[in-house]
């Protein structure tokens, strides 16, 4: 009677059956190709949302960091504005109501109006500095602003510094229709009403009840940009993974080129 010991070793013995296939990575030029230059657009948008998410952290770091230092008081000196920016101040002087603009297309929540930007002279000098004195609603008279009333004699205006953003998109030349200006920039504004300007804006605190004060936050929406990074990285991934798949060859073997194959192992 056979053992279960003597039918392992008879098992053992018996031929195993040969392969007639196998898997071969085999490359080729245009799935290589394109997968190449789909893998450095993506890696590409990738490391620059990653970027933007960074910039917008770090500058919110600034932000708290400068918001609880002491606020500093405006004059006619000039450095470099990056090194004041976010930084608490406060300017004495006297509004120029014939110098205030209203930036369009300003919202609060979902409502759609006007910055209002009004130069202060400051006192005991020939300088301004932009005041953003707050939000208010288009009217009735849209396109023409409402009217917001300049406050006269001296006054005090605390608030937090600002940089004009210098990132926008203008699809016309009427980009300034009387005092409705679409974008503001240091420099434009200098160039149009020949006055010597501070290069930053002051977010009013507190200002006009008839106005919403204006705030800024340096990094909102910096989740965005980190599901973004990682949407593009997930892309780039999934684009190796398809060209490895792509690049699979499933290769019919003949019983001779099986048996060598076997010998070689």
């Amino acid at each position: 009677m056979l053992t279960n010991e003597d039918c392992n070793v008879a098992f053992q013995c018996l031929p195993m059956p040969l392969p007639l296939s196998r898997i071969r990575f085999i490359p080729t030029f245009v799935p290589t190709i394109a997968a190449l230059c789909a893998l450095s657009v993506t890696v590409y948008l990738g490391l620059w949302q990653q970027a933007r998410a960074t910039e917008k952290e770090t500058l919110q770091a600034q932000f708290v960091r400068r918001n609880a230092a002491s606020p500093i008081v405006l004059g006619a000196n000039i450095a470099d504005p990056r090194a004041f920016r976010y930084a608490r101040a406060s300017a004495h002087g006297e509004w120029l109501a014939s110098g205030q603009i209203f930036l369009d297309n300003k919202f609060d929540s979902d409502n759609v109006g006007f910055h209002v930007i009004t130069p202060l002279k400051m006192e005991g000098t020939n300088r301004f500095v932009l005041v953003n004195r707050g939000w208010v609603a288009r009217g009735n008279s849209y396109p023409l602003p409402p009217s917001v009333p300049v406050p006269q004699g001296l006054v005090t205006v605390e608030g937090v510094l600002v940089l004009p953003s210098v990132r926008f998109l203008e699809l016309s030349g009427a980009t300034i229709q009387g005092s409705v200006w679409q974008n503001l920039t240091i420099d434009r504004y200098r160039r149009v009403s020949g006055r010597d300007v501070l290069p930053y804006v002051l977010l009013e605190k507190g200002g006009a009840t008839a106005l919403i004060a204006v705030t800024e936050r340096p990094d909102a929406r910096a989740e965005k940009h980190v599901e973004y990074m990682l949407t593009w990285y997930s892309l780039a991934a999934t684009v190796v993974v398809l060209w490895v798949a792509l690049n699979l060859r499933l290769e019919r073997l003949l019983p001779s080129q099986a048996i060598a194959d076997k010998g070689n192992e």
